[in-house]
C-alpha cells in the first residue's frame, strides 16, 4: 500500500496531506487498513445503509396517488428545523403539499403531542418527523387510529417498547457511521436517495452542516462527507438567508472549529425569547438578501443581551450543584426559574467548563423538566432512557437529552436521579489525547488540512519534553497552547 503522504485527501478538492496530518490519522484509527477514508469517507449509498428508506419511497408513491399532504414534524431545536427546510424544500419541489409542524418546548411537552396534530393531520396524510419519534408510542399510535400513515426519521437513541410506525429510518438500529448522522442528514439521506437529483444542493448542504455542528454530534464518518461537500459550494448559489448563513461561517474554505461555529451562528440564533429559533425556517425560506442582513444584525444584538443573562443564570447555578451528585462526577443543578430556551445551553456551558455531565432541572407548566449534557463516555440519553418509568417523556442521544417529569417533587426526583446514577456509573473521563511525541514544535498550519474539528474528532495534540500543545485555530491565525484540555 502506497504511503498516506503520497495519497490525496480524497478526489473531490482538499488539499493534499501533509506528512505529520497523516501521522495523526494513522493514531486516531489504528485498526483501519486506509485511515483517509475513515477520515473523510466516499459517497456512500444511504439506501444501502440506512433502514426503511424503501418503506418512505412507497409510502411517498402511495401518498401521490391517493391524494393528501405530508405533515412534517420537527423538533424546536437547530437540528430539527433545517431538517424540516431539508423536507420542506424536497418535497415540495416534487409536487408534494407539506405542512410542518414544531411544538415549542417552552409550553409543549417533548414529542409527537395529539393535541398539536388535531385539525392539522387528517386520514390518509404521511405524518413524517424529522429528528423525533422513536420514543412517541402515543402520539403514533394516535395517528395511525386516525388513519394516517407514518414514517418517522430520527437518530436518537432507540426507547423501547418502539412506537408501532409503518417505517422508522433511524441509524441506531443499524450502528456507525450512521449514528454518527444529525436528525437533519437522517431524512436528507432518506430522500436523496428517493430524488437523487436533490443531491447535493448548496441550499440543503448548508442546512445539513449548521444542523449537524448545533447538535454536536461527532465529526466522523458520512458527517465529514457531508461538511466537506459543504465546504465546496459555491456561496454566489445561494440568495436571502441561506445566503447570509453560509457567509457568516467562520473560515469555511479554510480551517474551522465546531466551537467557532456554535460562537458565530448557532449562539446568534438561540432559543427562547428574543432568539430566532421561531424566525429560523422563514428566514431559511426568505430570498430577500437585504432583508436577511438586517435581520440577522438584530439577531446579533439579541444574542448579546441573552449572553449577558445566561452569565448571571449559570453563576446561580455554579453555586447551586448538589454535592451528593458532584461526588458521583456529575453536576445536577434544580433552579426555580430559567429563562426561555436557555436549559440546554446552561448545561452545555456548565459540562464545558466543569468537564462532566449535567442535568439542569426546573419547573414549567405544571412539571419538572430536565435539560442534560454528557462528557466523556457518558451515555446520557441511555441513562435517562432507563429511567423511562419515571419520567413523563424522555429521550435525545449520547451527547444531549431531556425529560419531563409529572406528579414528583423536587426532592422525590433528585433522590431517583441519585439512587440511579449509583447503579449506572459514570465512565472515566478520558485523558486529554496525545497525537504525536516531538522534539521540536511542529508548524500548527501543517495540521490545518484536517479541519474541521468537533465531537470526536478533536484537534491535534502534540508532546514535547512534559508539555502537552493543543492546536488553537482562530478565523486567521492557528497556533499551539499548553493544556490540560480536551479541546472539545
Amino acid at each position: 500500500m502506497r504511503s498516506l503522504e503520497d495519497a490525496p485527501a480524497n478526489g473531490r478538492g482538499r488539499c493534499r496531506l501533509t506528512h505529520l496530518a497523516c501521522k495523526v490519522l494513522e493514531k486516531r484509527f489504528p485498526d483501519s487498513s486506509n485511515p483517509i477514508e475513515e477520515w473523510l469517507p466516499s459517497a456512500p449509498d444511504w439506501s444501502r445503509e440506512i433502514p426503511d428508506i424503501d418503506i418512505l419511497q412507497r409510502e411517498l408513491t402511495a401518498l401521490r396517488k391517493r391524494g393528501g399532504k405530508v405533515v412534517l414534524y420537527g423538533h424546536d431545536d437547530m437540528d430539527g428545523i433545517t431538517g424540516i427546510y431539508i423536507g420542506k424544500r424536497i418535497l415540495e419541489g416534487e409536487g408534494y403539499q407539506v405542512v410542518p409542524l414544531m411544538p415549542r418546548r417552552a409550553t409543549d411537552d417533548y414529542g409527537l403531542l395529539p393535541e398539536r396534530m388535531d385539525g392539522v393531520l387528517l386520514p390518509g396524510d404521511l405524518l413524517l418527523t424529522v429528528d423525533y419519534g422513536c420514543s412517541a408510542v402515543r402520539g403514533v399510535k394516535w395517528a395511525i387510529d386516525l388513519g394516517a400513515r407514518v414514517v418517522i426519521t430520527d437518530h436518537h437513541t432507540l426507547n423501547y417498547p418502539l412506537p408501532p410506525s409503518h417505517g422508522m429510518i433511524n441509524p441506531q438500529r443499524v450502528g456507525p457511521p450512521a449514528t454518527y448522522l444529525a436528525g437533519c442528514s437522517v431524512l436528507y439521506a432518506a430522500l436523496v436517495s428517493i430524488f437523487p437529483r436533490w443531491n447535493n444542493q448548496p441550499e440543503l448542504l448548508t442546512a445539513i452542516a449548521l444542523g449537524t455542528v448545533s447538535d454536536r454530534v461527532p465529526f466522523l464518518g458520512w458527517n465529514r462527507y457531508l461538511l466537506e461537500e459543504f465546504r465546496k459550494i459555491d456561496i454566489g448559489e445561494l440568495s436571502g438567508g441561506m445566503a447570509v448563513l453560509a457567509e457568516t461561517w467562520p473560515a469555511r474554505e479554510r480551517a474551522w472549529t465546531g466551537s467557532m461555529v456554535r460562537h458565530a451562528v448557532t449562539s446568534v440564533v438561540g432559543k427562547g425569547e428574543d432568539s430566532g429559533i421561531d424566525i429560523l425556517l422563514d428566514f431559511m425560506n426568505d430570498d430577500n438578501y437585504k432583508l436577511c442582513r438586517r435581520t440577522w444584525k438584530r439577531l446579533k444584538k439579541n444574542s448579546r443581551r441573552r449572553a449577558h443573562l445566561l452569565s448571571e443564570v449559570f453563576s446561580r447555578a455554579i453555586h447551586r450543584r448538589d454535592d451528593q451528585a458532584s461526588a458521583y462526577g456529575m453536576n445536577l443543578v434544580y433552579l426555580d426559574y430559567i429563562p426561555d430556551g436557555m436549559g440546554g445551553t446552561l448545561a452545555s456551558k456548565m459540562t464545558r467548563i466543569t468537564s462532566r455531565g449535567t442535568i439542569i432541572v426546573s419547573p414549567r407548566n405544571g412539571k419538572l423538566v430536565g435539560e442534560a449534557r454528557s462528557h466523556g463516555d457518558w451515555d446520557m440519553a441511555g441513562f435517562l432512557v432507563s429511567m423511562g418509568d419515571v419520567f413523563t417523556s424522555a429521550g435525545g442521544h449520547r451527547m444531549a437529552a431531556g425529560f419531563s417529569c409529572e406528579g414528583t417533587s423536587w426532592r422525590e426526583l433528585r433522590e431517583l436521579l441519585l439512587s440511579k446514577m449509583v447503579e449506572y456509573p459514570v465512565d472515566p473521563v478520558p485523558m486529554p489525547h496525545i497525537d504525536l511525541v516531538v522534539d521540536e514544535l511542529p508548524d500548527p498550519a501543517e495540521f490545518l488540512c484536517l479541519a474541521p474539528f468537533g465531537g470526536k474528532f478533536l484537534p491535534p495534540a502534540v508532546k514535547k519534553g512534559t508539555m502537552r500543545y493543543l492546536m488553537n485555530i482562530g478565523e486567521n491565525s492557528v497556533s499551539w497552547f499548553i493544556t490540560e484540555e480536551s479541546g472539545d
